[in-house]
């Protein structure tokens, strides 16, 4: 799918795949492209429904629980159960409207047959149907609007996903050209959370609880996936030293002199080593002659800190030097998302 656009989603990170076309990964201000992939592992968490016409729908996760800011991959996948080609029709028999088709915004897209949905609880198909799911786009986000054939059938390869995608016959040649035929009829989609419909859109990882994810294909099918996001309960931690502390000093050093003033400039490196998310953080360093300096860190509740993950920060020495032995500390303070704060002195390790 060669004319996919990125678009912005705020906060959240979403990685959309499909054989035959790049994979797009879009996060707050940036969209990247890696090369092609084709993506054939189902996930741990799998739930599958085969039709009459021989196709087997499948949604799954990659695990079944999750701690609160944790990626949650699913995998979406459509495949042929019959030993030789199979070429279905197009049908737009869908069972549920409204379900997010293959990118986060709210237009659908002509050449995914499938799309999902996600409910805070624990649902089944004798329950779901009057529930509305969470929204998984920004309302306020802009999103392009792409150009693409509208298919008449899918041809599948013997017992595989891969499928010959046949335009219609008023299809212009030149929209046909510009995409891929030959695709997998599979997708791998990366979820943090969702968005508040409100005035200003605000957006929220999963609460702590069950959620469902309901996957639906245009041939009728559907399928219900369930994952628990378990509550992260952190404590306050007045640790004096760095043994049991939640972020971990990876680096502190020079870094340059700073132009036009030339003010050394000292950089660190620190990482969340704990198992929850991190909404703000600073970093000073103290016991430093003549005075103390705070590190610019981007942490804020709308840029977590994750588990596993770094950040980077730099102060600007306007007086003295650091290294040549000159002694020094760092106070670091934080909160997690659950609102507990930690804080803790961390010493340099002696030569």
């Amino acid at each position: 799918m060669k004319h996919w656009t990125g678009i912005i989603i705020g906060v959240a990170s979403i990685s959309l795949v499909a054989a035959g076309c790049s994979k797009i990964i879009v996060t707050q201000n940036t969209t990247q492209t890696e090369p092609p992939t084709s993506y054939t592992t189902i996930g741990l968490n799998s739930v599958a429904a085969k039709s009459a016409n021989g196709l087997s729908f499948s949604v799954s996760t990659d695990l079944t629980t999750y701690q609160p800011g944790q990626d949650i991959e699913v995998v979406v996948d459509e495949k042929n159960t019959l030993p030789k080609t199979n070429n279905i029709p197009v049908s737009d028999n869908w069972s549920l409207d409204g379900l997010i088709r293959m990118y986060f915004g709210p237009a659908g897209y002509p050449n995914v047959p499938y799309g999902i949905a996600v409910y805070r609880g624990d649902y089944t198909s004798a329950n779901f149907s009057t529930l509305t799911p969470l929204n998984l786009y920004d309302p306020s986000g802009e999103y392009l609007a792409t150009v693409a054939f509208a298919p008449t059938s899918y041809s599948f390869e013997p017992l595989s996903d891969i499928a010959d995608i046949i335009p219609g016959k008023n299809t212009p040649a030149a929209d046909a050209g510009s995409n891929t035929p030959i695709q997998q009829i599979s997708a791998e989609i990366t979820l943090k959370g969702y968005w508040t419909n409100s005035s200003v859109p605000n957006f929220n990882y999963f609460d702590p609880g069950v959620y469902t994810v309901v996957g639906g294909d245009e041939w009728g099918n559907l399928v219900f996936v369930h994952f628990t996001v378990l509550n992260a309960v952190a404590t306050t931690m007045p640790a004096v030293n760095s043994e049991n502390a939640p972020v971990k000093v990876i680096s502190i050093s020079n870094a340059h002199l700073n132009p036009p003033t030339n003010y050394p400039t000292v950089e660190l490196n620190l990482e969340n080593v704990s198992t929850y998310p991190i909404v703000s953080l600073s970093a000073v360093l103290i016991e430093f002659a003549p005075q103390d300096y705070s590190f610019g860190l981007n942490v804020t509740p709308e840029n977590p800190l994750l588990p596993g993950t770094n950040v980077i920060g730099f102060s600007d020495l306007f007086e003295g030097e650091f290294g040549n032995g000159i002694s020094y500390s760092l106070k670091i303070s934080g909160t997690y998302k659950n609102g507990d704060i930690f804080t803790f002195v961390w010493e340099p390790p002696s030569n």
